[in-house]
């Protein structure tokens, strides 16, 4: 029964995965299409974000498994509803109800996704399983990006696929999405994925060490998300491209960084960390300074360029080293802190991003200069400490 309903679980996500893809990275371009300043768009984003990370402390950690899939259950109805009136909205220049209504939109997509690892813990722990997950998860997003991408703009019987499109399409697989996870075969319990908080506290108290890279981690997605956090409309509207190509230079630059990720980890992972390091993010304030300097569009292509290529990269350094270290017994919280951290890092950034868009060059880079050269000192520290324990361990 456990390998049916995680088979099941999983097909759920690889569904609801794609939905995603078809309309949610695409959805910065609708919101400007319909009328909405890169200010509001981007107030509408970090706000439900960190609306999402305040109901997860609780959805995620203070509900048993049959709670947790009726939450599930509701979100997805809400998020068929929510999706289904901003399909009506579109073009109506209900400007107020656009944003309100998007903003629960985004909350409960980023509810439902966050809250399987969860679910899956509770049925079956294994790192197998954890990680077809990851794979199914980005790979389902992936094609249904790709699929926008390839149709985006060609009339199919006299109708023009746009970006409203996108999003019929995406309420179709959420609504099967919704009836696969209603007939999943859950099994009855009343175990709960609650936390002994004494314990967890006093854990994280004498290990600092996690805690900050908690922050480090939290401090990575608002550099990113200053820079990239609406990375469809800083490559139309900065450089002109259209949404065909910028999808299809994203999802090609995604593919590449993978490769490169792979290669590093089998040819020179035994390279130096300060080395690996430099070049994941030391060269990265680098270019952010030499835009600042320069106010040089090539150059800012190039350092976007750059930063889509290195995104997943370097893995090894820190992320698969920290996790690996943390006792089961907690390693579910700290992977939910390190899902909240990167939420709240996100919401920080793209506020930031979308309150600049329109402004020089030089402001654009002003804030991921900023926050870059904090990151990579904190990085620096971290490295340290990181050096510190590998020796304790290796004695």
């Amino acid at each position: 029964m456990k390998r049916s309903t995680s088979f099941y679980l999983l097909l759920f996500l690889g569904i609801f995965g794609f939905s995603i893809g078809l309309f949610d990275n695409y959805r910065e371009l609708w919101m400007s299409a319909n009328q909405l300043s890169t200010e509001s768009i981007s107030n509408v984003i970090s706000i439900s974000y960190l609306v999402t990370v305040l109901v997860l402390c609780f959805f995620m950690i203070k509900v048993s498994v049959e709670k947790l899939k009726i939450g599930i259950l509701v979100s997805l109805f809400f998020k068929f509803l929510t999706s289904t009136f901003l399909l009506l909205l579109n073009q109506s220049e209900n400007l107020f109800w656009i944003k309100f209504i998007m903003f629960f939109d985004i909350s409960f997509t980023q509810l439902i996704v966050s809250s399987i690892y969860p679910l899956l813990m509770n049925i079956e722990k294994s790192d197998v399983l954890y990680a077809r997950k990851n794979v199914i998860e980005s790979l389902s997003n992936k094609f249904g990006f790709l699929f926008v991408a390839i149709l985006l703009g060609k009339t199919v019987f006299s109708y023009t696929i746009s970006y409203n499109t996108c999003l019929l399409f995406s309420i179709f697989f959420v609504l099967c999405s919704f009836f696969i996870f209603l007939n999943i075969p859950f099994k009855r319990s009343g175990k709960s994925t609650s936390f002994n908080l004494f314990e967890s506290f006093t854990f994280f108290k004498t290990n600092k060490v996690f805690l900050f890279y908690l922050f480090i981690n939290l401090l990575n997605y608002v550099v990113w998300a200053s820079i990239l956090g609406m990375p469809l409309l800083t490559l139309t509207m900065n450089f002109s491209f259209t949404s065909n190509f910028a999808s299809f230079l994203i999802l090609g630059l995604g593919i590449l960084s993978n490769i490169l990720s792979l290669i590093l980890v089998k040819y020179f992972q035994s390279k130096s960390d300060d080395i690996h390091l430099f070049f994941k993010f030391g060269f990265r304030v680098c270019l952010y300074f030499l835009v600042f300097l320069t106010g040089n569009y090539y150059l800012f292509f190039f350092t976007l360029l750059y930063l889509f290529l290195t995104d997943c990269t370097h893995s090894f350094l820190f992320d698969s080293f920290f996790v690996n270290q943390i006792p089961n017994q907690y390693s579910l919280l700290f992977t939910i802190l390190k899902y909240c951290t990167s939420l709240i890092g996100v919401a920080i950034g793209t506020y930031f991003c979308g309150n600049v868009f329109h402004g020089s060059l030089r402001q654009l880079v002003f804030f991921p200069l900023i926050f870059g050269i904090l990151q990579y000192f904190c990085l620096n520290l971290l490295l340290k400490k990181k050096k510190e324990i590998q020796r304790k361990l290796n004695m």
